[in-house]
């Protein structure tokens, strides 16, 4: 059914993304947990919330490239 329309799992994954970036980046930010890595750029150690759903959704696209979800059926066989 969601394979038929898709713009309701792409705003299902962002729904998703959203509400997983929000603990992420309060973590990240608000208690510096960001700080403690000084090797990395000033942007990634204090990034913007909605640069931080982004990359929540770019990791998303990025898993579902690399592991595909092979449907099982029972027409397979």
């Amino acid at each position: 059914m969601l394979n038929a329309i898709p713009i309701i799992g792409w705003l299902i994954s962002f729904i998703i993304a959203t509400l997983l970036a929000i603990p992420f980046w309060f973590i990240w930010t608000y208690l510096d947990i960001g700080m403690l890595f000084s090797f990395l750029p000033e942007g990634l150690q204090s990034p913007g919330f909605w640069a931080t759903v982004g990359a929540f959704m770019c990791f998303s696209i990025l898993r579902a490239v690399m592991l595909p979800v092979r449907s099982s059926s029972k027409d397979d066989d």
